[in-house]
């Protein structure tokens, strides 16, 4: 590793990046929340229908990875991973999927969105 690498992975991004992360976080989520319906129905899966679909499995899952493609959200998925550090990558995917938990659980208490 050259001590070039290690410096700019040290150093902070500035607010421009930041706010291009961030829009490009948004628009990704966004396409996945579009698609949700069209994953539905093109699955096969017994278990629960997923409303939105989880970033996380998208990274884990060939079936899911591939209706992402086919549905364009790929492109947005590789703009935000490009865009953002890893560890905000990780963090945003692991709170949207916990997000996605949280409104699962209330509408199976309630029986409303």
């Amino acid at each position: 590793m050259s001590a070039s690498s290690t410096t700019t992975q040290s150093k902070p991004p500035l607010r421009s990046e930041r706010n291009l992360c961030w829009k490009l976080r948004d628009e990704y989520f966004e396409c996945l929340e579009k698609i949700t319906p069209l994953i539905n129905n093109n699955t096969s899966s017994g278990g629960d229908i997923k409303l939105i679909v989880d970033p996380i499995l998208v990274q884990d899952n060939d079936e899911i990875q591939k209706l992402v493609k086919k549905f364009n959200c790929w492109k947005k998925k590789e703009e935000y991973e490009k865009a953002c550090i890893t560890s905000w990558v990780e963090y945003f995917n692991t709170r949207r999927q916990l997000e996605l938990k949280q409104r699962a659980e209330n509408i199976k208490e309630t029986g409303k969105i």
